[in-house]
């Protein structure tokens, strides 16, 4: 093959790959969530990234939220003037699918407000 061949072939390729996208984060657990507690993930997504996540409980509801880094901060702190780009509440099983309205630090926020312990099944992927 040729230089100009194997360019061709480079850019092609190159190019499907782009407009097919790339998983850049991608997990699965079960756990426990202990009551009156969070959990929380952090993601780097760019404007258009797409987070996909499946979330499902066993034992009784959870709040999910979507954050960016600073109402993540608010809400770590216990500061209670936060905002969300995302709210889900009473979450026995859920598939959310949020798209970043702009680049930066995103967060996926579990939060058990009950009394007693939650376990709960969690799948995600950006892209």
């Amino acid at each position: 093959m040729n230089k100009k061949n194997i360019a061709l072939i480079s850019i092609l390729l190159l190019c499907t790959i782009i407009s097919s996208g790339c998983t850049v984060y991608s997990d699965e657990e079960s756990f426990v969530l202990d009551a009156q507690t969070y959990v929380s993930y952090e993601f780097e997504m760019f404007e258009g990234d797409i987070l996909d996540a499946s979330i499902s409980t066993v034992q009784g509801p959870i709040d999910v939220y979507v954050l960016d880094a600073e109402n993540m901060y608010r809400y770590d702190e216990y500061l209670n003037r936060f905002e969300y780009d995302e709210y889900y509440e009473n979450v026995l099983s859920r598939n959310i699918e949020f798209t970043a309205p702009y680049d930066g630090r995103w967060y996926l926020v579990l939060v058990n407000e009950e009394n007693y312990d939650i376990a709960l099944d969690i799948s995600y992927e950006v892209y």
